[in-house]
């Protein structure tokens, strides 16, 4: 990963006397705004100073860039593939071969989170080994962690725990202490769909201990929601119920809906399963509303997953329908973990329905 060239800031200091019309003083304004995850305020700011950047190819793409970061936390995945595309077509152009492999990095992190993994994970591959052949560091540790997200959605946890470990040595001899909490959030959730919910819940509650102490206010957040899935897999649904509650006060001061859907899902599946099935209902159908309008297409399969419990429970035929549906929309993305919990919720319909609704990870 890259800092910006030296013609960047001899650019800047000659704006300096020019407060109101400074594109580079705009632009560090809106990196400020997003290190606090202040993602909503930063944006318009980014859009402010590319207005301004004239014929600066590489103030542009810097914003472009960032724009792409910025949409992707807060779920415009749309939005932040096209920043992103932009951006490497920029990076190519100047001869860039660092940010243009950045930028792919980008595209790839928002192509894996509406579901295409293959083509994220063929970027992925790609970007690593010409990080390797650059000798770049931090963006071999970034893709490592980039790709075991991807693997993770796979299905394919043991090899994502292991690029998940990789990436956290690799950013603890950096001293990136945000890298090593992303790593952490990725092995507690890793370990959590494979059943080891105790390691799940050690991993997240490191991963909220570090962000705390470095006001990472989307790391706090994210690490909540994974402490409450944590405990809502142990059993403890009260106590998860509180932690989902901090999880969500902290995603509406970022205005992440995507995160924001995802913690009603699990919200609403620790409702449903202590029999509170109206109040998971209305999780359930407000997530899968957020979900819609961020095309992610994986978060759809989960709502329909649990909806399909809640149908169960008065249409049987209705719930196995939504079964058969989730799962062949599953296996269309090569989700193997969804694909997994539709399969498994197909049969327990078949041979043991009794034991509906099922606490999915």
């Amino acid at each position: 990963m890259t800092s910006f060239p030296p013609l960047y800031f001899t650019a800047k200091a000659f704006y300096n006397s020019f407060p109101m019309s400074n594109p580079y003083s705009i632009f560090d304004k809106a990196e400020k705004k997003r290190e606090l995850s202040k993602f909503l305020e930063a944006i318009p700011l980014y859009l402010e100073a590319m207005r301004l950047s004239g014929k600066d190819p590489e103030l542009k793409a810097a914003c472009y860039f960032s724009l792409g970061d910025t949409y992707r936390m807060v779920g415009d995945f749309t939005k932040s593939g096209s920043c992103y595309r932009a951006a490497h077509k920029l990076a190519v152009a100047a001869g860039d071969e660092t940010k243009a492999l950045d930028a792919r990095v980008g595209l790839a992190l928002s192509l894996r989170a509406t579901g295409s993994l293959k083509e994220a994970l063929a970027i992925f591959n790609e970007s690593l080994k010409a990080y390797k052949k650059l000798d770049d560091k931090a963006g071999v540790a970034f893709t490592l962690w980039s790709r075991a997200g991807a693997l993770r959605l796979k299905g394919e946890l043991k090899p994502a725990i292991e690029g998940f470990k990789e990436a956290k040595t690799l950013f603890s001899r950096m001293r990136d202490r945000g890298g090593i909490g992303y790593c952490l959030t990725g092995l507690g959730g890793a370990s959590r769909v494979l059943g080891k919910h105790k390691d799940s819940n050690r991993y997240y509650t490191q991963a909220n201990g570090l962000f705390r102490e470095t006001k990472d206010l989307f790391g706090v957040a994210y690490s909540y929601c994974g402490i409450a899935n944590s405990m809502r897999m142990m059993g403890d649904f009260k106590g998860s119920l509180k932690f989902f509650k901090k999880a969500k006060d902290n995603y509406k001061k970022i205005g992440d809906k995507v995160s924001y859907a995802y913690t009603l899902w699990g919200e609403g599946t620790a409702l449903q399963l202590i029999g509170r099935d109206a109040e998971a209902q209305k999780d359930f159908k407000a997530a899968e509303a957020l979900f819609m309008e961020t095309r992610d297409r994986r978060g759809l399969i989960y709502c329909a997953l649990s909806t399909g419990e809640l149908d169960f429970k008065k249409d049987r035929k209705k719930g196995v329908k939504a079964f058969g549906s989730a799962l062949k929309k599953a296996e269309k993305l090569g989700l193997g973990v969804e694909s997994r919990y539709a399969r498994e919720l197909l049969a327990a319909a078949q041979k043991a329905p009794e034991t509906l609704p099922l606490n999915l990870a």
